[in-house]
C-alpha cells in the first residue's frame, strides 16, 4: 500500500465524516470506505518508489489534488451507504 496515499485517503475520510450524518461510520464501514477509495484513488496516484512518493505528496498539498481525493472518498462513502455489510446501523 502508497503510505502516502493511503494517509491521504484516511485524512480526508476524517476530515468528510462528520459532515455525512447519514453515513453510518462504524468500524466496518470505515474500513470499506477506505478500501473502495484507495482502490479507485491507486490506478491515479500510487508509484512505488521514492521520488513517485514525493510526487504524491506535492500533487496531494495542492487544491486540485485534495478535491479529487474528496470527491473519491465521498464516492466511497455513499457506495458504502447504499450497500452496507451490517444489517443493522450500530
Amino acid at each position: 500500500m502508497n503510505a502516502p496515499l493511503a494517509d491521504a485517503i484516511r485524512s480526508t475520510y476524517e476530515t468528510l465524516r462528520p459532515g455525512s450524518t447519514s453515513f453510518c461510520g462504524c468500524d466496518r464501514c470505515r474500513e470499506d470506505v477506505l478500501a473502495r477509495a484507495f482502490a479507485q484513488a491507486a490506478p491515479r496516484y500510487a508509484d512505488p518508489d521514492a521520488l513517485g512518493a514525493a510526487v504524491l505528496r506535492v500533487a496531494l498539498a495542492r487544491e486540485q489534488g485534495r478535491a479529487e481525493l474528496a470527491v473519491i472518498v465521498l464516492d466511497a462513502m455513499r457506495s458504502v451507504s447504499a450497500t452496507p455489510r451490517h444489517e443493522t446501523a450500530p
